[in-house]
């Protein structure tokens, strides 16, 4: 099966460096770049130094600090282009259905499958 390649800016927060790790080695052979962040501040730091060159957030749901929606929704407010990708190992309330459906969000539980990642990164892009 095929993996449709890209060239946009992913940025992965995970409070768990092997969740990154594991994007990171899916993402990056197909052409990403990706950023990393251990956390929603961290992120936010990112975002603001490249000056919203993000093309895609993709997000654990639940971390330490700041979740995954409360960080979703900065970026909704400060970059509303960027494109946006939940993950979690359990549906979380905190992610309505309208937003794991959306054009411009989605939904992926953890554990990340390859090719679901990939697919749904590319879906959101395009």
């Amino acid at each position: 099966m095929h993996l449709r390649s890209g060239s946009e800016t992913i940025l992965v927060v995970d409070d768990n460096p092997a969740i990154v790790k594991l994007v990171a080695t899916i993402l990056l052979p197909l052409g990403y770049r990706v950023l990393d962040a251990e956390s929603g501040t961290r992120a936010l730091q990112l975002a603001e130094a490249g000056r919203g060159e993000v093309d895609l957030l993709l997000t654990d749901v639940v971390m330490p600090g700041m979740t995954g929606a409360e960080l979703a929704g900065v970026f909704e407010e400060k970059w509303p282009r960027v494109k946006i990708l939940f993950m979690s190992g359990y549906m979380s309330p905190a992610i309505s259905a309208e937003d794991r459906h959306s054009r411009q969000k989605g939904f992926l539980r953890k554990p990340l499958c390859p090719w679901e990642l990939a697919s749904k990164v590319r879906e959101l892009l395009d």
